[in-house]
């Protein structure tokens, strides 16, 4: 567990993708913790994470999360890694909050744990991220954090993205 002065990032095993497909109520009861009708936009995609998940046992520290805020107890999102560093060490994070929790910096307290927790492993060199190419909230974010914006825009089913990265080296903690 990943534990940040408002939240709780819970990396997510085999009870709580069980859980997570069983629906809110249950997921309530095993996370101990009050869980909203719709604390993710992204519902759907936990099952193909899960059979990665199972297929690849060296991902488990290095895969979902899910996010509780400490305050009130409450699931509002989810974050984690896409996969465990790479021969570069290289690792990439991403991150949601619900509507309700937003523009209360709990995204960028999210990501610094996810960013400092990566830097804590030797292996890993650089984190880096991806954003839609118009500057959002993620983008500063990510600025606020110290990532650095690559020039070249990388393009995924006819939709531009920006990559961002933050090299150990030049890292600052807050």
């Amino acid at each position: 567990m990943i534990l940040t002065p408002r939240l709780r990032l819970i990396p997510c095993d085999d009870t709580l993708f069980d859980a997570i497909r069983m629906g809110n109520n249950i997921l309530a009861r095993v996370l101990g913790a009050n869980v909203p009708k719709k604390w993710t936009d992204f519902r759907d995609t936990f099952g193909p994470m899960y059979v990665r998940w199972k297929a690849h046992p060296e991902l488990h520290d290095w895969w979902t999360h899910l996010i509780v805020y400490r305050p009130d107890n409450i699931l509002i999102g989810v974050c984690g890694y896409k996969g465990e560093p790479d021969a570069e060490g290289v690792v990439e994070i991403g991150y949601e909050i619900r509507d309700s929790h937003r523009s209360k910096g709990l995204a960028t307290e999210a990501a610094r744990g996810l960013v400092e927790h990566a830097f804590s492993h030797e292996a890993v060199q650089k984190v880096i991220a991806h954003t839609v190419s118009e500057e959002n909230h993620s983008s500063l974010l990510l600025q606020k954090l110290g990532f650095t914006k690559i020039p070249e825009p990388i393009e995924t089913d006819g939709q531009q993205f920006t990559r961002w990265e933050v090299i150990r080296l030049t890292y600052k903690s807050a």
